[in-house]
């Protein structure tokens, strides 16, 4: 049997399980009688992971006396449509043999065969995974008619000697909208402390035989096609910010990697971005709240971002390092710490799931509105928006020689907008016109960032130096730094100068 699964993840503690189970959201759906499952699975691959590295996982589970056999495949069909936070998957089923202990590959289809074979090269799939999970199912209606298979596992992974507890919650669409996923996590999330989880219980599992290290992600270059309607433009744009919160979320909350953080804060200044350069033609009150809900996260992880700067990028290059330095350091390293345990109270909270479940339920059943004046397409849109950000810029780019501290933060705020409506739209141009115009705003940008972590360490300076020690410390980093700011600055006004003396790329290409 061929199928398509769509599903979305909820992990929490074991005592949230309980309390789901008597959530007012479940007893107001049309349901039949719970029943439970013990599910024991064994999951092949090659000694190399070799369809687990390509989005595969073959499996054969226990049923009676009998073994069925699954292998899901990545569909890459997880766009918009399934709000980008639900996985769709492809599955074919198979009923084995009793007796069978090893996947029967004749029982796929052959494309899948034979791209097993072809992942494979020859290695034998041996046993790598198994799981023992005791599930309770509620076959769910909702008024609308669409019907759910909530799943309440819990249990364990055991692979290469270790295991891996397993605690969540698993909404399955059996008919109608990805939307009624997202709007019974909601109901769920308001009485139990849940998180969204993005992988599968298989890349769980192998990820005890081969332990990835935790890193940051940049955001993917964003491609869209020339003919693209302006609707599904702000779909995809949005979802890609989107999925670039996500992919930072573990290394900032579990491994407190300061890119990671610094990537979930980019991430939301783009979506911010996205919801407002495409405000005048699309979006709404809900476009609304989830900007300020993006607003308020980024706010929560600042100061932990703005610390971990100050340390390595204004601390750490004075010299040398004097008594003074070092117990600003220290005092510095202490304050870093409690602001980053505030990040991670803040990417651990329900609010947090909230918003990531509002932002996936307003891509699910697209809930914008289209303004009269929006034009079909996003090609027609992109030039009047790109223009836009360039004229706000460019009002205070003329008199930039005689900027003070805050118009000059403000000039950095604008080139930054600009900057991501061009990561948004530069796919519909030619890629040649738009690569040096926007290296040399990236270069200019970058400038601009020194010096805005120099104003951001004089305000850290301000709060810590209050004893006369730290007070000398405090004065002589903002002198060695304020030194190095002069010289950058006559360098930002050159940028500046050659950057508006060129002619934007989307005017040539209209």
């Amino acid at each position: 049997m061929s199928d398509r699964e769509i599903e979305l993840k909820l992990l929490c503690e074991p005592a949230e399980l309980d309390r789901v189970k008597r959530a007012p959201a479940l007893q107001r759906l049309k349901r039949g009688r719970a029943s439970g499952k013990h599910l024991q699975s064994v999951y092949f691959d090659t000694d190399k992971l070799a369809l687990g590295q390509n989005g595969m996982a073959l499996r054969l589970r226990k049923s009676g006396g009998d073994f069925i056999q699954t292998l899901k495949t990545e569909t890459g069909a997880s766009g918009s449509a399934t709000g980008a936070l639900a996985r769709d998957t492809g599955e074919h089923e198979a009923l084995l043999p009793r007796g069978a202990s090893a996947p029967d590959l004749n029982r796929l289809p052959a494309g899948m065969r034979k791209r097993i074979q072809k992942l494979a090269n020859g290695a034998a799939l041996s046993p790598r995974l198994e799981s023992d999970i005791r599930r309770t199912i509620h076959n769910l209606t909702t008024p609308e008619g669409d019907r759910i298979e909530l799943a309440l596992d819990l249990g364990a992974l055991k692979a290469n000697g270790c295991d891996e507890k397993v605690s969540e919650i698993e909404l399955e669409l059996k008919q109608g909208s990805p939307a009624s996923l997202y709007r019974l996590a909601l109901d769920l999330n308001e009485v139990a402390d849940l998180r969204i989880g993005t992988k599968s219980k298989s890349e769980r599992g192998f990820a005890l035989i081969r332990p990835e290290k935790p890193h940051a992600v940049k955001a993917e270059l964003l491609r869209l096609p020339n003919d693209i309607p302006l609707a599904d433009a702000y779909a995809t744009v949005l979802r890609h910010c989107l999925v670039h919160i996500m992919a930072n979320e573990s290394a900032a909350l579990q491994a407190s990697l300061p890119e990671a953080l610094h990537q979930m804060r980019v991430a939301l200044r783009r979506a911010r971005s996205a919801f407002e350069i495409f405000e005048p033609v699309i979006g709404g009150e809900r476009a609304k709240h989830l900007a300020a809900e993006a607003k308020w996260l980024a706010n929560e992880l600042g100061p932990a971002r703005d610390f971990d700067v100050f340390l390595s990028d204004i601390l750490a290059p004075v010299t040398p390092a004097t008594a003074g330095l070092r117990k600003l350091r220290a005092r510095a390293e202490t304050l870093r710490a409690e602001h980053w345990e505030n990040a991670r109270a803040a990417i651990a909270s329900r609010r947090y799931t909230r918003f990531l479940l509002e932002y996936g339920l307003f891509l699910a059943e697209r809930g914008w509105t289209m303004k009269s004046r929006a034009p079909r397409l996003a090609r027609d849109f992109a030039h009047d928006a790109l223009d836009k950000r360039l004229k706000k810029a460019a009002k205070l780019g003329r008199r930039i020689e005689t900027l003070d501290h805050e118009e000059r933060h403000e000039l950095r705020k604008r080139l930054k907008k600009l900057r991501y409506a061009l990561h948004f739209f530069s796919s519909l141009y030619p890629e040649g016109e738009v690569k040096p115009w926007l290296r040399n705003l990236s270069e200019m940008q970058d400038v601009f960032g020194g010096l805005n972590d120099v104003a951001t360490a004089h305000v850290i300076l301000d709060d810590m130096s209050d004893g006369r020690a730290l007070k000398a410390a405090a004065e002589s980093v903002i002198a060695w730094h304020e030194k190095r700011a002069a010289k950058e600055w006559k360098g930002a006004i050159r940028l500046w100068k050659r950057f508006a003396g060129s002619v934007p790329f989307w005017y040539s290409a209209a």
